[in-house]
């Protein structure tokens, strides 16, 4: 059996495994940069590949495979880079908004707090002027106070 020279296979085989460990990779969400550096190592090493075996007229089978992995791989980490990114967003919106109603309610509660204390000062001017009328009450004769009939029964 005649074994085929072909100075591409180095590369094909390369891409293929770095394309393979990209995709695994890329499916844990943890190792994601692990993913990308793997996939893009992949595809300008089967891109590479591709392009020599085009100038020497050489099966490109294993070139292909290893740039159709990494491409697989590329897009899986992709998808979960994009997915990080809403939830960090997500997560920095709620936090604003968390921080704004906080920062509302602080300026409520300042604000309750000089209306409270208006409040005090009113009601204790209030409270002044009650027991002024009912000292008047009180220091009129008997005559013009009110009978209570249940207290005479």
């Amino acid at each position: 059996m005649q074994q085929e020279n072909n100075p591409t296979q180095g590369l094909g085989i390369a891409g293929l495994i770095l394309g393979i460990l990209s995709i695994v990779f890329a499916i844990i969400p943890c190792t994601l940069l692990l993913a990308l550096v793997l996939s893009i190592i992949g595809l300008i090493l089967s891109i590479i590949g591709i392009n020599k075996a085009n100038q020497l007229q050489v099966d490109k089978s294993l070139l292909i495979a290893g740039l159709i992995t990494s491409i697989i791989g590329l897009s899986i980490a992709g998808l979960w880079g994009l997915a990080f990114k809403k939830m960090f967003d997500m997560n920095e919106t709620i936090h604003r908004e968390y921080y704004e109603i906080n920062q509302n309610t602080d300026d409520v509660e300042e604000g309750n707090t000089v209306d409270f204390d208006s409040l005090v000062r009113e009601n204790d001017k209030t409270m002044d002027e009650l027991e002024e009328y009912m000292d008047e009450i009180e220091s009129k004769p008997e005559a013009a106070k009110p009978v209570d009939n249940k207290a005479k029964k």
